[in-house]
């Protein structure tokens, strides 16, 4: 596996504890993150390409933005898969998914990175209106201790088969393997655009090489300073190497950090965006293995929805009939009666034909407060969740 992401030198972290106010760009439209979502860190294989475009699909979906406004589709890969072989497989796995864009296959260590700075980069120019990037890479068995249902999405987990005794046992394979994580981004204006409820808004993003910050204002607001941070997520090597003063300095209670081994920049966005609380700031930390290191600063955003007397809106895309809608319904009034307010969209009718194309084999689907929760069943644990962070 290759060491994509380094431990964080204290040099890098003294700079980023300034405020981050300094900065060589400015980009003028406000970008948004409209959705995110990971496979889980389980054992399952699949093609990697294969894989991208499961997560990709139901990216896509979490949306609910028509396919054709997606105009540009990166995956990074950590795989040695020749680079022309990954983008003709992209290609085929995007035209399967009806998405008739560009597609980038990246794979140098610091990809990541790139693939970031070449969104927001097209974002700014108006040529792209909404824009999928996302990571695969081996990744190996890991416990899942603070990871939020909604940031999961279901994949059908591989068994093996061996001889216990006389009898056939099914075990699962534990084994490294693949995972994959994938982000939508889009401006505010396209979102209000196609009436998206968008995760989160993009405050900061820095990327230093040669201990030189190259900062990107992208709202226009006010410096962010480091005491404004509710959370920080930074890839590291070991956490023996930042200092204990720096760790201080930063609210060591919200510092998470992870193993390089075991993340790709999707996979610790994904997370964080779904970890903040509504109107809470969120800092990702990365290095790289040639020098350099990238910070990004999130807001996540409060859906423009009126709750009336303080319930959330749950919205159901059905049709006539749909006995899996009605059991959800169901399953809704038995559990949490009384603690929402529920819409019906009909797929199967012309003026929503739009859903009809993103859903047609997924009803029912469920979305809270104008964003995604879950589709062919009740997804009890993520709508706890949401209902918890209302609290």
């Amino acid at each position: 596996m290759p060491a994509c992401l380094r431990s964080l030198s204290p040099r890098c972290f003294q700079q980023l504890l300034r405020p981050l106010g300094r900065h060589l760009g400015s980009y003028s439209k406000a970008v948004v993150i409209a959705a995110a979502v990971r496979t889980p860190s389980a054992p399952f294989r699949a093609e990697e390409q294969r894989l991208a475009g499961l997560v990709v699909d139901e990216l896509v979906k979490r949306t609910s933005v028509p396919r054709e406004e997606y105009n540009k589709l990166i995956v990074c890969s950590s795989l040695k898969t020749p680079a022309p072989e990954c983008r003709e497989r992209l290609s085929s796995v995007a035209q399967e998914l009806g998405l008739k864009c560009e597609t980038l296959a990246l794979q140098d260590d610091v990809c990541s990175i790139s693939g970031l700075q070449m969104t927001l980069d097209c974002l700014e120019r108006g040529e792209d209106q909404c824009i999928i990037t996302g990571d695969t890479r081996c990744q190996v068995v890991q416990p899942e201790h603070g990871v939020l249902s909604n940031e999961l999405m279901t994949v059908q987990q591989p068994q093996t088969r061996k001889r216990a005794g006389t009898e056939l046992a099914t075990e699962p394979e534990l084994t490294p393997t693949l995972g994959a994580a994938a982000l939508a981004w889009t401006t505010m204006q396209t979102a209000q655009r196609l009436n998206l409820q968008p995760l989160a808004l993009l405050r900061e993003f820095a990327v230093e090489q040669d201990h030189e910050q190259a900062m990107f204002r992208l709202d226009g607001r006010e410096p962010v300073t480091p005491s404004d941070i509710y959370t920080w997520n930074m890839v590291t090597g070991t956490q023996k190497g930042i200092p204990e003063s720096i760790l201080g300095d930063l609210h060591a209670n919200r510092l998470c950090t992870h193993d390089f081994k075991q993340i790709t920049a999707s996979h610790l966005l994904t997370h964080l965006v779904h970890s903040l609380p509504a109107g809470g700031l969120g800092c990702a930390f990365m290095g790289t293995t040639d020098g350099r290191s990238m910070a990004m600063v999130l807001e996540k955003l409060v859906p423009s929805i009126d709750q009336v007397e303080g319930l959330p809106l749950l919205t159901l895309y059905t049709r006539e009939p749909c006995p899996l809608c009605d059991d959800l319904v169901e399953q809704l009034e038995q559990g949490f009666a009384g603690q929402y307010r529920l819409e019906k969209v009909y797929i199967d009718r012309k003026e929503n034909v739009r859903f009809l194309r993103l859903f047609r084999h997924d009803i029912p689907v469920l979305f809270f407060n104008g964003q995604f929760l879950c589709m062919h069943r009740l997804n009890e644990e993520a709508l706890r969740e949401r209902l918890e962070a209302l609290n």
